[in-house]
């Protein structure tokens, strides 16, 4: 008989023989219900001791049906599809993969930066038409020497800093939670962020979605950015008002944005935004490498295993469910992991 069972509600990907695998070899019962009609898959989970979920919204309601339920696990870096504080007053532990894609994002998020400054779609386009212009009516300028601002300076936020230290350009960083000799190590300077949208000609995201940093960047936060700057997403969607940045492309105020990640996913196939030609976007792709999918899938499984079997895992995004279960002291937690009960504390005390 198996010592627990686990059940994959929703995933998405080619095979989940990895889950499958290690589930198995450490005893328990893996059903990958993707295939499953809802509502059967959600009966299942009620007596599963682990869950898996990637894009379902795990809500109050689902997670009452949890009853055997430990750990939650959702594939990916945030969870804000997770009802984070239900899970904690059930005592279940919400767990996700905070490290894996952190190269593919960075680089990805510096490619749309690339194409937005080097105007490289557009012209593809006129390439396609058969046009050629060298003497360009849009003017592009030089990179060296601007000012790129970091919202958000965790895993993703310093490995773009640290690939784009040579290229000559200004690094800013606004992140309450990184002290300044981690930013000064990486040549980045701390500010606030309305300093960060006046000096920054170019604006990354990498912060997580949050109540407060939903429309973070909002009318006033794209107001106060230089005429001309460039808004790159690779972070979550919400973090933009699309209907304030779209207002500011049509005025000319910002050159361009490029996007992987939208309010609403995904984006409508009529969706205006679709046709911005002052936009470059994607179809929130920045995570994916074959290398960081299955380093995702093995991180995320062993993460369960490691809970169903009575331990504790290395990352979680409610640290503050293992005082409810009197286990903290038990905890050794990841470096991301640290830096989250570190931003815990700050929004308890603040």
């Amino acid at each position: 008989m198996a010592k627990f069972k686990v059940v994959l509600i929703e995933h998405g990907y080619a095979t989940t023989e990895c889950e499958r695998q290690i589930v198995e070899s450490a005893g328990g019962e893996f059903i990958d219900a993707e295939k499953f009609p809802l509502e059967e898959a959600l009966r299942l989970c009620e007596e599963a001791e682990g869950i898996f979920c990637r894009r379902l919204e795990v809500t109050a309601a689902l997670i009452k049906r949890f009853r055997c339920c430990k750990i939650v696990v959702r594939y990916g870096v945030g969870t804000d599809n997770v009802d984070v504080n239900a899970a904690t007053e059930a005592g279940i532990i919400v767990g996700h993969v905070p490290a894996y894609c952190v190269d593919e994002v960075s680089a990805h998020a510096i490619a749309l930066l690339l194409a937005c400054a080097r105007h490289i779609i557009p012209t593809h386009l006129k390439m396609g038409r058969g046009e050629w212009d060298v003497h360009r009516g849009e003017p592009i300028y030089r990179m060296e020497g601007r000012t790129l601002g970091l919202v958000g300076l965790g895993n993703i936020g310093q490995s773009m800093a640290r690939k784009l230290r040579g290229w000559g350009l200004k690094l800013l960083a606004t992140d309450p939670f990184v002290d300044a000799a981690r930013a000064d190590a990486l040549g980045v300077k701390l500010v606030d962020l309305e300093t960060l949208c006046r000096q920054s000609d170019y604006v990354s995201l990498h912060c997580p979605l949050l109540p407060e940093t939903r429309h973070l960047i909002d009318k006033r936060a794209l107001a106060l950015m230089k005429r001309g700057a460039i808004l790159i997403n690779t972070a979550r969607g919400p973090l933009v008002d699309l209907h304030a940045l779209s207002e500011a492309l049509d005025a000319g105020h910002l050159a361009s944005a490029g996007l992987d990640v939208f309010e609403e996913e995904p984006l409508l196939a009529n969706s205006p935004l679709r046709q911005h030609p002052r936009l470059v976007l994607t179809d929130h792709t920045a995570w994916y490498s074959e290398e960081s999918q299955q380093q995702l899938q093995r991180t995320a499984v062993e993460e369960m295993v490691r809970v169903c079997t009575g331990g504790l895992p290395l990352s979680l995004a409610n640290p503050e469910v293992l005082r409810r279960l009197r286990r903290f002291d038990e905890w050794t937690p990841s470096e991301m992991a640290r830096w989250q009960l570190k931003r815990l504390n700050s929004r308890i005390m603040g």
